[in-house]
């Protein structure tokens, strides 16, 4: 049953109809906050609510493509329609799609930058007036571990999350004199359906020591992060040090993947050469 320790409060949640949107959602409904869940699928919303509700969460539904900034005003007002003002809005909306550079096709890395920085861009500024009616004021926005340590054929998923991390170091800024908290996750590789297919292929091999973090614990660090109000989360946490270490010498990176996954020489060459497809499994998750 929900406690009250954010009793009326209402989160919402860009991306949370699986994953870690999803367990973002249970986790604060638990603690008693109002829901609205954003993807674009109903079907799969209208399951994640049928679960938040089996718990004994309050939640709406909004379908919508927020690479559209109009749809995201749309879900932006329904929001005020229903609630009248947002306390917490997180963005965990993403696409997973991996390719060497050189092969990259644009229009899936243009569909990958949509998701995960336009559709961010776009709900900061629909969402952001009815933030500024609460009394929380938070934003948070799910990057990924690939910002501070990034691999090859990382090369759209990255940079889309580099831009989203980039926008919120930058919007921090502008709002703290508001008392508008911004905060940054970065999780590490999650076990969700977004990745589902592409770990421990060729294109996306892990170093010795990164572990798979579950749904539920990165969910922990995004509720964790707005109730202490913390600008920066890396997850798993212990993790942080190495992430700055990284984000300086990224070098670094380079040097551990080739001392640590076996063969890796030779999977960056048949990679590139192959332009991905040796390693290709399925589409990217909704």
């Amino acid at each position: 049953m929900p406690d009250s320790l954010m009793k009326g409060e209402v989160v919402v949640v860009i991306g949370g109809s699986s994953g870690i949107g999803l367990e973002v959602a249970r986790q604060f409904a638990r603690r008693g906050a109002r829901l609205m869940l954003v993807a674009r699928g109903r079907d799969r919303l209208e399951q994640a609510a049928s679960r938040v509700r089996a718990e004994g969460g309050e939640v709406e539904v909004y379908a919508a493509d927020l690479a559209d900034s109009r749809q995201a005003q749309a879900a932006a007002d329904y929001a005020r329609q229903h609630f009248g003002r947002v306390d917490v809005l997180v963005y965990s909306a993403a696409v997973f799609y991996l390719a060497p550079a050189e092969h990259m096709d644009v229009a899936r890395a243009k569909g990958a930058m949509d998701a995960i920085f336009w559709g961010a861009v776009h709900a900061t500024q629909a969402f952001l007036p009815l933030v500024r009616l609460s009394k929380r004021k938070s934003l948070v926005y799910l990057a990924s571990l690939s910002v501070h340590c990034t691999p090859a054929f990382f090369t759209a998923y990255a940079a889309a999350k580099h831009a989203l991390r980039g926008f919120a170091l930058a919007l921090r800024q502008e709002l703290r004199g508001e008392g508008i908290h911004v905060g940054v996750i970065s999780p590490g590789p999650v076990d969700t359906p977004l990745i589902e297919g592409h770990l421990h292929q060729d294109l996306y091999r892990l170093p010795a020591g990164v572990p798979v973090i579950t749904a539920e614990a990165a969910a922990k660090g995004v509720v964790h992060a707005v109730l202490r109000r913390r600008d920066e989360t890396v997850l798993p946490r212990w993790m942080a040090p190495a992430a700055a270490f990284a984000l300086a010498f990224p070098r670094a990176v380079e040097w551990y993947y080739h001392w640590t996954v076996p063969g890796w020489k030779r999977i960056l060459a048949e990679q590139t050469k192959a332009g991905g497809r040796a390693g290709e499994s399925r589409p990217d998750a909704p």
